[in-house]
Order: C-alpha cells, then structure tokens, then sequence
C-alpha cells in the first residue's frame, strides 16, 4: 500500500491515514528524512476536526469544519504565514504570539 493516502489540492501538502479519523499532514517539498518534512497531525471529531501543529504555526491547535478547511489552514501557515483561528479566521502570526 502506498503510505501517501491523498496528494491534496495543496500540490506540496500530503495526508497519511494513522488512524480511523486522523492523518499525518506532510510537506513533499520537504524530503521525508527531515525533521520539517511532518507539518501537523489531524484527527476527526464528530463535529469538527483538530490540527495539532508540529510544525510553523506557534497556536495552540485549531478546529475546522472538515479535513479540506483545516488543510486550507495548514497550507496557510507554511506558504504565507498565516494561522487561521478555529472558524477559519486569519490572523498573522507574530513573535508575541
């Protein structure tokens, strides 16, 4: 089985099922042997879902509508850097954070 469960909208973005309702969210511009390769873990609740960042964003972890948004969220951190509060509202990310 490929590990690569879905190559996302988000060309550089890869998810990797590790769980009923959660997948390891990874940046395939990174190479897999760096530790900045893994950028979040995502799991799935019944009413939302939780990223819980590994890497790039200094918030605590965030809830979003669907998989689709919190990857929208993650996409934001590591191309623009930019975290999205937990209904999807941007804030910049500053060192006082």
């Amino acid at each position: 089985m490929n590990p690569v469960d879905r190559q996302t909208d988000h060309g550089h973005l890869e998810t990797t099922s590790v769980g009923d309702a959660s997948w390891r969210v990874s940046d395939a511009s990174v190479p897999e042997e760096d530790s900045l390769h893994v950028v979040a873990f995502v799991e799935a609740h019944e009413e939302d879902v939780e990223v819980v960042w590994l890497r790039g964003a200094v918030a605590a972890p965030g809830r979003f509508r669907d998989l689709d948004s919190a990857l929208d969220a993650i996409d934001d951190v590591i191309t623009t850097g930019e975290v999205r509060d937990g209904l999807s509202e941007v804030r910049a990310i500053t060192e006082s954070d």
